[in-house]
């Protein structure tokens, strides 16, 4: 079972950490091809009072994409949603610290990115998340 500073070391051995700061990491995952995806995951209190781990990937600016069809898109994964946060779109999933297992965390960093790209790639065309 992990806790938050157990998924640190855990990400930080795999990842190349691109940024940090108190609860949260920001790093770099391939995708398909040349393509990779920017992930981030932080330290979070859930309405339930424990601590979760949130995993997001940026899909788009909100302008410059079609809401509607991202909202159609992120009915097709079996986990995760779309948030707008800081001016972005955001593939979002969240896990309960304490209740998973370490490996656990990577299932779920590939799915938000894979997910949060094929997205991004559909609707923008582009590869800048």
């Amino acid at each position: 079972m992990a806790s938050w500073d157990d998924l640190g070391s855990f990400v930080r051995v795999r990842y190349e950490i691109m940024r940090q700061r108190e609860g949260e990491l920001w790093f770099n995952l391939p995708t398909t091809g040349e393509r990779t995806q920017i992930v981030a995951v932080r330290l979070v209190t859930g309405e339930d009072a424990h601590p979760w781990a949130q995993i997001t990937s940026p899909v788009g600016r909100p302008g410059q994409i079609d809401l509607t069809k991202a909202l159609e898109m992120a009915a097709e994964p079996v986990t995760g949603g779309l948030v707008v946060e800081n001016g972005l779109v955001l593939f979002r999933h969240s896990i309960p610290l304490g209740d998973t297992a370490l490996d656990g965390f990577d299932r779920s960093f590939h799915l938000v990115v894979g997910v949060a790209d094929r997205m991004e790639h559909a609707l923008t065309g582009a590869d800048e998340h």
